[in-house]
């Protein structure tokens, strides 16, 4: 009698599956190249010493085209969040965000891929009211930050909320 293994998953593998998932989205909706930034993606910038423009586009886990006003970071973990309660990892996650999007001068995106559940995006509230946008319909409010679908999301419709003009970046 043989027993079922329980297959194991490869969390690197399975992040990199999603980093590539979600640039291939991006890619198909804004109509504009976006890309994995690869190994050790976002913590690399910390910790050499690399040009301003190398370091905008190895901050995160998307390369992102230059006007794109958002850094992305990219989670895939198969775990249900309780949205009306305090989470220590969404809260690391949430900070992570901020930090990589504060040191090259963007707006947080923090997109978050749940396994047969589809994806969820964080977006901190001040990115509506800076680009006069009007909040999702279908929204939860954690802390200062906008939680919705990431389809829902993607259904905005005014370039200003995705992209900066000239004179702001």
């Amino acid at each position: 009698m043989t027993t079922k293994q329980k297959k194991t998953c490869n969390p690197k593998r399975k992040g990199n599956s999603a980093e590539l998932e979600l640039s291939k989205l991006f890619s198909k909706h804004f109509g504009l190249p976006f890309a994995r930034v690869g190994a050790a993606s976002g913590a690399r910038p910390k910790n050499t010493k690399l040009p301003d423009s190398a370091i905008g586009v190895m901050t995160g886990d998307l390369i992102v085209p230059h006007s794109f006003r958002f850094s992305v970071e990219c989670k895939a973990v198969n775990i249900d969040i309780d949205f009306l309660a305090p989470s220590a990892l969404f809260d690391k996650w949430l900070v992570q965000a901020k930090d990589d999007a504060r040191s090259i001068h963007k707006t947080p995106l923090l997109c978050w891929k749940r396994h047969r559940k589809g994806w969820i995006a964080a977006v901190p509230l001040y990115a509506f009211v800076t680009t006069a946008t009007p909040y999702p319909l279908c929204f939860v409010m954690y802390r200062s930050w906008a939680v919705t679908k990431l389809d829902t999301l993607l259904g905005i419709y005014r370039p200003a909320f995705w992209f900066m003009d000239e004179e702001d970046g």
